[in-house]
């Protein structure tokens, strides 16, 4: 397939300055084809965007050949960028913001850096603040808010209770990362959105089901598959503080042992119940990691479902993608993604012939 890029600075489209004629060529929508499926001997020597399920922020970098000078972009800027094929139509990929430049030689290169769109320097800077007896969906919306940003919360997510939480000397980003773990969630910030979804769900943060890829082993993808015994756990406990019997009860997940049990005390029922589903889950979906490249599919993004077939009884199955890097490079666009195991896991996940009970511990 021919690839094909359309790359936005500040509303202007620039692409055709980056793969000039003969190596690229208009497309009717904006951007440019590139028939040879090479860059050849263009100003864009490669541009690479990382998308992540949660905690590290998407980003966006471009190396340029600066041989002839090239002035070094204003920190702050906006960039947009699509990838994908003449044949299937490009993708978009997101917004970002310009945070830095660098340029060396030789060759003379210059490595332009941007992070999602709304990572400002204000929402990483520090500050103190209580929120009491709010819901998840209030925090986010109250954080959004204060930064101008909008925000999309999972309805699951959106209505748990929050006795008290403190924000002390703590950034939004460190916090909003913190209150997701909290709950069970992941926490990103895209095209100027606060976005907390369901860790693990396979579902969008609007509620809807994300698609799910499949990946068939065709000769042409490089990839790797580890099983792990970590959290080979049968239940998860975590206890709140029942304020009307004044006693300290345990919220239970899953059944028999080895049982994994939180130690912190939560303020509320539906706390510990969030807690206490949200480390299940992530115990079991560490089980099985896989990750693979491939010649480009720029539709694939982090937090849809992938299942992979035909590389290996082990390793076929169902995957939540986690992070996907889209690159376009002289050698064409190829797409990488890193993987865990979907769900909740049960069962085998591990791989293999089961050993039965490992007898750990309560």
């Amino acid at each position: 397939m021919t690839p094909a890029a359309r790359i936005v600075l500040d509303g202007r489209d620039i692409t055709a300055n980056l793969i000039p004629a003969p190596f690229g060529l208009p497309l009717e929508a904006g951007g440019c084809v590139i028939p040879g499926g090479l860059l050849g001997n263009c100003t864009l020597l490669s541009i690479s965007v990382q998308d992540h399920e949660s905690k590290k922020s998407d980003s966006c970098e471009l190396e340029l050949d600066n041989r002839e000078y090239i002035p070094s972009p204003g920190k702050g800027s906006k960039l947009e960028v699509w990838l994908g094929f003449v044949e299937t139509g490009v993708n978009y990929m997101g917004s970002f913001t310009i945070d830095s430049w660098t340029k060396k030689g030789r060759p003379k290169i210059m490595t332009v850096s941007a992070k999602a769109a709304g990572m400002t320097t204000d929402i990483k800077a520090p500050k103190s603040r209580s929120y009491h007896e709010k819901t998840v969906g209030d925090i986010v919306s109250q954080v959004a808010g204060k930064h101008g940003l909008k925000n999309v919360v999972h309805g699951e997510m959106a209505s748990i209770q929050i006795g008290h939480i403190d924000q002390s000397n703590e950034s939004d980003l460190n916090f909003l990362t913190r209150l997701a773990g909290r709950v069970g969630g992941n926490f990103k910030l895209a095209n100027e959105t606060i976005i907390f979804n369901k860790a693990g769900s396979g579902s969008l943060p609007s509620g809807g089901e994300a698609p799910t890829f499949e990946l068939i082993e065709d000769g042409q993808t490089k990839w790797n598959c580890t099983g792990s015994t970590r959290g080979d756990y049968r239940s998860v406990e975590a206890a709140y503080h029942n304020v009307q019997k004044g006693e300290r009860e345990v919220v239970k997940e899953g059944s028999g042992k080895p049982a994994h049990r939180s130690r912190k005390l939560f303020k509320t029922k539906g706390e510990a119940k969030a807690q206490a589903q949200a480390t299940k889950g992530a115990l079991a979906r560490g089980k099985k990691v896989f990750t693979a490249s491939f010649p480009g599919r720029t539709e694939m993004f982090a937090g849809s479902g992938l299942t992979a077939t035909g590389f290996d009884p082990d390793c076929d199955g169902g995957y939540i993608i986690k992070t996907a890097t889209h690159r376009l490079t002289d050698s064409g666009l190829h797409t990488s993604i890193s993987c865990e195991t979907a769900g909740e896991g049960g069962g085998n996940t591990w791989g293999g012939e089961s050993g039965g009970d490992d007898g750990g511990d309560e």
